[in-house]
Order: structure tokens, then C-alpha cells, then sequence
């Protein structure tokens, strides 16, 4: 190789270096920064089915009303963060009729929340369908329904429905054949462990990465922390100074949000 040769490789690959930096410094963005952007994203777009994380019990029953073949359900709802995408993962006890649900969380405005379903025989892929209930329902975003495909082999219908903070219900339908009437599986009531049917949540504490109730403590510097799952507490250990700095900025945006609207509410 000659001298020029030399000098010439040189020189681009010094020149891609600058190229490479100039860009990084551009970007505006480290890459634990983007990670906290694509996670708050992820829990932005998951809207109150965000709310889940805990433990909870429960009761299955096969048919509504009847205690004929119901049995008692304890469900881990946790974050994972750990995926392309992030997910919540709801795992039920051992031997239960479902076994896993994952929520896989959006990846842009423009895609749907999907549901992967997880029983005693297989996996399914169900997606978001348009919510069939009343408006006022609807718009107070309490209720998702999930289906598979048009052209799956069989057909199954989920559907989540928040009663409030602390009670929720999953609902499993089949679909027999194609155009048949849907017909239901079981149906799961569950209830926030610990809590009563009148607890409200005033003065709970708080996730500090994705602002659900808080129940497991984590350490920084001397203070303690909260955080809703074990998703969450890897997160933190992960990034602890990220994750407090982006709960420090949620929390300032909504005292001032909340501060705008008093004075508002004021000048009226």
C-alpha cells in the first residue's frame, strides 16, 4: 500500500468518526434518555390498563352467577421492559385455565395494543377491535376488547373491563365457527390484594417509573422509593438517576398543569 493510499484511508476514517460524533451530539439524546422516552411512551400509550401491576385475587367462574366449577385465582401483573417493545405480563397461578396474558404496548400512535394470549394448549395473537359499547363508556376508556384473526383456526375473544381502581374482569369468549354466536369460557372478577371494595386511592403512594401504586420499595442515595411490579424494579436498578429525573419532570408538568387550571378556574 502506498503513502498516499495511507494517508488517503486515513483521512476517512477520521472523517466518519466527526461524522458519527457530530451526529450523537445532534441526536439531543443519550442512550439511557431514549430508553426513558420509548418506556414512557410505551406506559403513555397503554392509557389505564397501565393501572394493573400488583397482585391480585380473584374468582373464575364458567358460568356467571354460579358457583358450580369456579375456583380461586391469584394473578402477578408486572412490566416487562426487557422486550423490543414493552409489555405487561399478567401470570396466574399454576394449573389455572390461562396461564399467561401479555399486553404488548404499542409501538407508534398509529398501531393497536395487542394481547397475547397463553392457556393449557396453545398461544394466541389477539388485537384490539373497536370498542362495541356505549359512547360514555367507551370514551372513559374502561372496557378493550381483543380477537383473534378472521382466518384463525379458532376463535377466541378476550375482553378487560375496569370496574374501578381496584376491581377488574377479564371475560374469555369462543367462537365455534365462523359467523356463530360467540359463547362464553369463564370470566375472572379480580380485586387488588389488600384492599377493600371501598378503599379509594387517595394518598397512595406512588410508581416512580410508571405512576401506579407504588408497593415495593427501592433505594437511592439514602432514600427510599416506590415502585408497582418487578418490571418496574429492574428498570430502576437499571437507571435509577433516569428514572427519578423523568419522575421528577411527570410530577412538576402536572403540579403546573394543575396550578394553570386553578388559575383559571379562578379568573372565571
Amino acid at each position: 500500500m502506498t503513502l498516499v493510499t495511507r494517508l488517503l484511508l486515513t483521512c476517512c476514517l477520521l472523517l466518519t468518526t466527526s461524522a458519527a460524533a457530530s451526529a450523537d451530539e445532534n441526536s439531543g439524546q443519550s442512550p439511557v434518555s431514549a430508553t426513558t422516552d420509548a418506556r414512557n411512551a410505551a406506559i403513555q400509550r397503554m392509557g389505564r390498563i397501565g393501572e394493573l401491576p400488583g397482585q391480585w385475587r380473584g374468582v373464575l367462574q364458567l358460568r356467571r352467577g354460579s358457583n358450580d366449577g369456579a375456583t380461586a385465582e391469584t394473578i402477578d401483573v408486572s412490566w416487562n421492559f426487557t422486550r423490543t417493545t414493552p409489555a405487561l405480563q399478567l401470570r396466574f397461578k399454576p394449573g389455572s385455565r390461562l396461564q399467561q396474558l401479555h399486553l404488548i404496548a404499542p409501538a407508534a400512535e398509529s398501531e393497536v395494543l395487542q394481547l397475547r394470549l397463553q392457556d393449557a394448549d396453545t398461544e394466541r395473537l389477539l388485537t384490539l377491535q373497536p370498542n362495541p359499547v356505549a359512547a360514555e363508556v367507551s370514551e372513559q376508556g374502561n372496557q378493550w376488547t381483543f380477537a383473534t384473526p378472521a382466518d384463525a383456526t379458532t376463535h377466541r375473544r378476550l375482553t378487560l373491563r375496569r370496574l374501578s381502581e381496584i376491581r377488574w374482569t377479564v371475560l374469555l369468549e369462543e367462537q365455534p365457527q365462523t359467523g356463530a354466536g360467540w359463547r362464553r369460557m369463564f370470566e375472572i372478577g379480580m380485586t387488588r390484594a389488600g384492599e377493600r371494595l371501598a378503599t379509594t386511592g387517595a394518598g397512595q403512594r406512588l410508581c416512580v417509573v410508571t405512576g401506579g401504586k407504588g408497593t415495593i420499595a427501592v433505594q437511592h442515595d439514602g432514600q427510599t422509593w416506590y415502585v408497582c411490579c418487578e418490571g418496574c424494579r429492574q428498570a430502576f436498578n437499571d437507571d435509577p438517576t433516569g428514572i427519578l429525573k423523568s419522575y421528577h419532570e411527570q410530577q412538576r408538568k402536572q403540579s403546573d398543569s394543575q396550578s394553570e387550571a386553578g388559575q383559571k378556574s379562578a379568573g372565571q
